[in-house]
């Protein structure tokens, strides 16, 4: 084996994993992007550094305060609530380990006013797949396309009655 080979098996087991070579680390992460803890967390663990040591490096950048939930579910919500409903925002922000109050606290100003205007902009910006001369099934095709993106189904009736209002010949639902 190697020498370069041996010290990249050492990095890998942790070995060379000191406090700060762990915040440079998640430094390099954090001048990409913002990070919930829990994935800086799990970024950490993938490269082998031991659970003290990364605690001891996520510590030193919340006391920077250069780690913060709160900011990255806002800065996710500011991002993504044009084409996105509450529930998937919400899945999303789980899924990347943000905490549960500070998702609660980002998707506060989410207001129905808000997401019917999102939901119906998504229908509009995706109208073409919604034009195959059925109504009644473009219709169905639109509300499953809204709900599979988390809006509500109060939100998702509104939105397709107002991007594809039902023909005259329509039965009522």
């Amino acid at each position: 084996m190697t020498p370069s080979a041996t010290r990249k098996d050492d990095r890998r087991r942790g070995r060379d994993w000191d406090e700060g070579r762990a915040v440079r680390y998640l430094l390099s992460l954090l001048a990409r992007r913002d990070y919930a803890r829990a994935e800086l967390h799990g970024r950490l663990a993938r490269k082998g550094v031991p659970a003290g040591v990364a605690e001891a490096a996520l510590a030193r950048l919340a006391e920077l305060d250069l780690l913060d939930d709160g900011r990255v579910a806002e800065a996710f919500v500011r991002a993504h609530a044009h084409r996105k409903g509450r529930r998937a925002l919400e899945r999303d922000m789980a899924r990347r380990g943000v905490a549960e109050e500070a998702r609660a606290a980002a998707l506060a100003p989410l207001d129905d006013a808000q997401q019917n205007e999102a939901a119906t902009a998504v229908l509009r910006k995706h109208a073409w797949r919604f034009a195959s001369g059925d109504r009644r099934k473009d219709r169905a095709k639109a509300a499953g396309f809204l709900t599979r993106r988390g809006f509500d189904g109060d939100v998702v009736q509104r939105a397709v009655e107002a991007a594809l209002p039902p023909d005259a010949d329509d039965d009522p639902p």
